[in-house]
């Protein structure tokens, strides 16, 4: 069993086990998008791995928001799927570590984008990655639930049987659609925000109990 992944300075737990799924939800503007990326980019200095699935933020516009995934993504260390730029009409050049889809709905592109990655930073030696979907929200937009959730089943079977760390970003509020996904999930971040707008968080589901609420 390959050693947990350290979230200690992110998350109120110091840790998860290696192919834990975690479902980050909230309502809107609680953050959710960015603590998924602090997570994913607070593996980089620790010579881990990512993989991130971007459905708002072009590949270039979310690097810019982190110097250490940019710096692995250089490195050779980490891949960005891109389901944004294609969209708006643009032919980007796909490179080893920026792939791209038509759109957030194009689930069988995702994930083969995904899978194509994920093996070849096993190629490069790279043990521990952690992935995300951002956002799950977007994509079911795009894409009708049964369709998503297949997708979903597979991620998250590769996440477990990979030892990585799974993320999927999803904003809460579809009743229907958090009871029909979240059970792909092995524990959860919830977010929201306090009486005076302050972004607080608590983890549910990978503890005995959860959490206290915490600002971050």
């Amino acid at each position: 069993m390959a050693d947990a992944y350290d979230v200690g300075d992110v998350l109120p737990v110091d840790s998860v086990p290696a192919g834990t799924n975690l479902l980050i939800g909230g309502p809107p503007m609680t953050g959710k998008a960015a603590l998924a990326l602090s997570l994913i980019s607070d593996g980089c200095p620790r010579d881990e791995g990512a993989v991130v699935v971007t459905t708002r933020d072009d590949a270039d516009r979310l690097l810019s928001r982190t110097t250490a995934l940019a710096d692995a993504v250089a490195e050779g260390r980490a891949g960005i799927v891109d389901c944004v730029t294609r969209g708006r009409g643009d032919d980007p050049r796909e490179t080893a570590w920026k792939r791209y889809v038509s759109s957030p709905g194009d689930v069988t592109d995702v994930g083969i984008r995904t899978a194509g990655l994920l093996r070849a930073l096993d190629e490069r030696g790279v043990e521990r990655v952690r992935a995300g979907l951002v956002s799950l929200s977007t994509m079911l937009m795009y894409v009708e639930p049964r369709r998503l959730f297949r997708f979903l089943h597979v991620y998250t079977g590769r996440v477990q049987a990979g030892d990585l760390l799974g993320l999927g970003v999803m904003q809460l509020g579809d009743r229907e659609a958090f009871d029909t996904f979240a059970p792909l999930f092995d524990g959860m971040v919830q977010t929201r925000l306090n009486d005076r707008d302050e972004r607080e968080l608590r983890v549910v589901g990978v503890v005995d109990s959860p959490t206290d609420w915490v600002r971050y």
